[in-house]
């Protein structure tokens, strides 16, 4: 029993006592009270109350409410019981034990609002007979402050929530569209028909619109998490305009508009800010003036408004003819996916982010964005920032990152993490372009162990390792900090479609602190390589050799499809049957990605429905299963029948032995350089090598880009046929 409840025990019990006198100090005493009080005899009578009870109950006079008492009870109590049996039961246990306590609910008498409070009931002897005293707690304003604290918890397990689906939807989108946007602009550099061209075109720039749209949707979720980060690099602001008049001008061209630049850099200065973001700012900015301008000018004004020592404020404005805006439209244009009218999406597209994300940048930035419109005369967007500035020849590093890169040649070796044959198919040919040695793991396991064996035997550590995130046996994120308490001083880099900010986060505090998004161009994997790697060499890029080279890099990818996927169906069907849900579950993400890589969208779909299936382990319900799985069937034979005619054009498939040990040796003397030097030529010599007795093991290290360990079980080899063995 509480201290306040044993005070006001003794206080009652004293009231009974005392002197008439006395007693009329006690009363002030209970009056004064925080908490309602009242006596009640055996016969359920209420002989006393106090002033708080009066105020809590809404009654004015103390003779009237010891009257109505019953009527400050509601019928019926929430657990569902009527409220006379339930407050006369509490009654009988505090006469019966001394004491009871519950939450009983109240209503006032003037305007019957409930009243949740919590009820004590003690039982005190006066002369020859037991009274209770009863106390009573208003609950309200607790149970508010619980609402608002549940309230709260509920939309912070909301923001997660969406967090956590973004996150899911961007792995789940950014990884076909991997394969998606590289394998078309590998068709299109083949020599095809132009209505198939147009398509290809077509085919690309909606993939590129479609990045743009998840870039937006991740921006946003930056943004509201706190986590958007800003550079502070040296960079020309001429550059930034010249790389926007260039991507604009297309569409401009493709409208017939006018567009105007103006710009007025600071004289001899460079800007310290972030080059990316402002570019995504004004190119936003333009693209919707483009987008809502039928006829006229589209203008863009930067110039110098106000300079002082080390900083330089700089005016930006972006005016059009298009269709305006009325004041209510101004008005909600910076909200998230809101656009200014419900006919906007239907009629022009876009999402109604790029405003909001724009806004925030930009103050960010330190400036602030301001927009000025007439419904049909156009509309005129600005802000400006103050950038601290340096002399343009302190910036020994001084370039935009904006043009392309010439092509960089590297002397490395680069651990590849990563459990799908083909995306390290894929990472392994861009590497291999550029000079670099690559060695691969399968999953972070082995990636551990590849790194302990290097250190064991006393070898340079790998210069850089691209870790995939989802992977069985070891994920990334678990391997990635394992290697990192080696302290081997190799950079990590997470390889991942899931760039969700909470999840680069987590990526960071387990040692990987930089991440290649997919899907990647050759440039982007460039500049990763960059950050951690010095060049040998650089050289222009021959649009040509691209071409052919890109072109090779799917057909290799076809072929090893048609002959890795034969009897995944079956295999499929096989762990159904045993009840191997984890195993299904593998295949089938494991189709669905090599699906994608192919740009087989159909098989890559009904792969990932399957693969949603066996997710939660559990054997799903057989009608439904049956028919997704016919659908892979068919859809998976179809696949394979039209790549099977690759098989015959990459060449015969020997057999039988070469015609002697000469023979032999020749041709793994032909293999020793490409391994040596990181050829991806040598995967049109498997079939060959494959006709060789004992090769199993190099055919699979090939296959998997596994040169280094290639080239030591081929120096085995050669000293078995070489011997006459």
């Amino acid at each position: 029993m509480s201290t306040t409840v044993k005070d006001s025990v003794a206080g009652a019990e004293k009231l009974l006592d005392l002197r008439e006198g006395e007693e009329e100090w006690m009363k002030l005493m209970l009056d004064a009270m925080p908490l309602a009080c009242s006596l009640i005899k055996r016969d359920h009578k209420l002989i006393y109350i106090n002033q708080e009870a009066i105020s809590l109950f809404g009654e004015s006079d103390k003779e009237d409410i010891t009257e109505k008492h019953l009527e400050i009870l509601p019928e019926f109590q929430p657990c569902g019981q009527r409220t006379t049996e339930f407050v006369y039961e509490r009654m009988e246990k505090a006469f019966e034990e001394g004491y009871a306590r519950s939450e009983v609910l109240y209503k006032k008498i003037d305007t019957g609002e409930p009243i949740p409070c919590e009820s004590i009931l003690v039982r005190i002897k006066h002369k020859n007979e037991y009274v209770l005293a009863a106390y009573a707690r208003d609950l309200r304003e607790q149970k508010n402050v619980i609402e608002e604290i549940r309230k709260a918890e509920i939309a912070e397990e909301s923001n997660k929530a969406k967090s956590r689906f973004l996150a899911t939807m961007s792995h789940e989108i950014r990884t076909p569209m991997n394969s998606i946007m590289g394998f078309a602009e590998l068709a299109m550099d083949q020599v095809v028909e132009p209505q198939v061209k147009d398509y290809l075109e077509k085919i690309t720039d909606s993939t590129r619109w479609l990045l743009c749209i998840i870039n937006d949707i991740l921006d946003i979720s930056k943004i509201e998490a706190g986590k958007l980060e800003l550079e502070s690099v040296p960079f020309c602001l001429q550059d930034v305009i010249a790389r926007c008049h260039s991507v604009i001008l297309p569409s401009v061209k493709g409208k017939g508009l006018d567009v105007r630049f103006y710009v007025e850099p600071p004289a001899g200065k460079k800007l310290l800010g972030d080059p990316v973001r402002l570019y995504q700012v004004i190119m936003n900015l333009l693209s919707n003036a483009v987008k809502f301008t039928d006829t006229g000018i589209v203008k863009l004004s930067t110039f110098v408004e106000d300079e002082v020592d080390g900083s330089v404020t700089v005016y930006f404005e972006v005016r059009d003819d298009g269709i305006g805006m009325t004041p209510e439209q101004v008005e909600k244009v910076f909200a998230p996916f809101i656009q200014a009218d419900s006919s906007t999406t239907r009629n022009y597209g876009g999402t109604g982010l790029g405003l909001a994300i724009v806004k925030n940048i930009v103050e960010l930035m330190g400036g602030k964005l301001t927009v000025e419109s007439t419904l049909g005369a156009g509309s005129v967007f600005s802000f400006e920032i103050t950038f601290e500035v340096i002399d343009a020849h302190d910036d020994i590093n001084g370039h935009t990152d904006f043009n392309a890169l010439e092509k960089p040649r590297f002397d490395a070796l680069i651990l590849i993490c990563d459990d799908n044959l083909m995306n390290r198919q894929v990472v392994c040919e861009h590497l291999a372009r550029v000079g670099i040695e690559t060695k691969v793991s399968e999953n972070g396991k082995e990636a551990v162990e590849a790194v302990l064996e290097r250190m064991q035997k006393g070898e340079k550590p790998f210069d850089l390792i691209f870790m995939d995130i989802f992977m069985p046996v070891m994920d990334g994120v678990e391997a990635a900090s394992a290697i990192t308490a080696l302290n081997t001083g190799t950079p990590i880099v997470a390889m991942t479609a899931n760039i969700m900010i909470s999840e680069l986060d987590n990526y960071k505090k387990n040692g990987m602190p930089d991440y290649l998004g997919k899907p990647f161009t050759s440039q982007e994997l460039w500049r990763t390589l960059l950050r951690y790697l010095t060049p040998v060499s650089t050289s222009v890029v021959d649009d040509d050799e691209q071409m052919r080279d890109k072109a090779e890099l799917l057909k290799m990818l076809q072929i090893n499809f048609v002959k890795n996927n034969q009897t995944v169906f079956d295999d499929i069907i096989r762990a159904v049957d045993t009840g191997d849900m984890k195993l299904a579950h593998r295949l089938a993400h494991t189709l669905r990605g090599n699906a994608a890589q192919i740009n087989k969208t159909g098989l890559r779909d009904i792969a990932a429905e399957i693969e949603t299936l066996f997710k939660s382990g559990s054997p799903p319900d057989n009608k439904l299963l049956d028919s997704k799985i016919n659908i892979l069937k068919n859809k998976l034979t179809a696949a394979l029948e039209e790549l099977k005619p690759l098989l015959v054009d990459s060449g015969p498939v020997k057999g039988a032995v070469p015609a002697g040990t000469g023979e032999i040796s020749a041709l793994l003397e032909k293999v020793g350089p490409m391994l040596k030097n990181i050829n991806p030529e040598v995967v049109k010599l498997l079939d060959d090598i494959r006709a060789v007795p004992g090769t199993e093991e190099l055919v699979r290290q090939i296959e998997n880009y596994d040169f280094e360990s290639a080239a030591k079980t081929l120096a085995g080899l050669k000293k078995k046929y070489d011997g006459g063995v």
